[in-house]
Formats: C-alpha cells, structure tokens, sequence
C-alpha cells in the first residue's frame, strides 16, 4: 500500500508550491495597485497553505466529524434505531421524538 501514500506526498508538495505560487502572485497584484486581485489571491494561497499544513484532504470527513454524525456505520448503510434493521434508499424513514432516525413502519407499531 505505498502508492496511495507516495501520491499523498506527491499532491501535499504540489498543494505547497500552488500556495507559494499564489502569494508571489498576490504581492506582485498589490505592487502593482490591483488591490481585488492580490487579496483574493493572498487568501487563496492562505487557504491552499492551511489546508496543506493541517493535511485536511477530505473535505466530507471533516465535515461529518465536525457535525457529529454517527447515524451510519462502517459498511455506509443507515441504520433504524429502533430495530437496528438497514434502511434502504427509498423505504419510508422520519425521525423519532429522540430526532434518531427510524422506519415509519417501526414508528406505527404499538410498543
């Protein structure tokens, strides 16, 4: 498995010299009065480097753990959190008073 990590490399240098690239750009817009251009260039290139620094690749993953979404599990399949059965794309789902997501079928039935 050292081809994906030899490409990560290969993308993390080229995300770094992108960055520099973006702010020798930037300074030289500013230098030369086009004031727009080089912030817009000056953040593009702070992004481009923070992003480069803290290696957040996956936007999605960082996204999910940010907002805590623990309703699927390792195989990707929803879950319902009343039986535990997978949902499947198109079956009927809503929410419970617990705001967990659960089959409609599970939530008609009489306790």
């Amino acid at each position: 498995m050292e081809l994906p990590q030899y490409l990560g490399d290969r993308n993390r240098l080229t995300r770094a010299l992108l960055a520099v690239g973006l702010a020798v750009y930037a300074l030289l817009s500013l230098r030369k009065g086009k004031r727009l251009r080089g912030g817009l260039a000056g953040l593009g290139a702070v992004a481009l480097g923070y992003a480069t620094a803290t290696e957040s690749g996956d936007v999605t993953e960082s996204f999910a753990a940010g907002l805590g979404t623990e309703s699927t599990t390792e195989s990707g399949q929803l879950r319902c959190a009343m039986c535990g059965e997978p949902i499947v794309p198109g079956q009927r789902r809503q929410p419970n008073e617990n705001d967990e997501t659960v089959h409609e079928a599970c939530l008609e039935a009489p306790a």
